[in-house]
């Protein structure tokens, strides 16, 4: 129990600095996912726009 405790302790003070790992962490994966939503998503709205101006 003492080690789940000190592993909440780490995190809890990781957290609370600005330059912690798990921040780092979460904003590299929220820098990609959101690189690949905008490419994923561009050739969908042209698909979109292609369609609607062929009508």
């Amino acid at each position: 129990m003492s080690t789940i405790q000190q592993v909440m302790e780490a995190f809890i003070k990781d957290v609370n600095t600005d330059d912690g790992v798990f921040v780092r962490s979460a904003e590299y994966i929220t820098n990609c996912l959101y690189f690949i939503i905008k490419w994923a998503g561009i050739p969908f709205v042209l698909y979109l726009l292609f369609e609607f101006f062929r009508m």
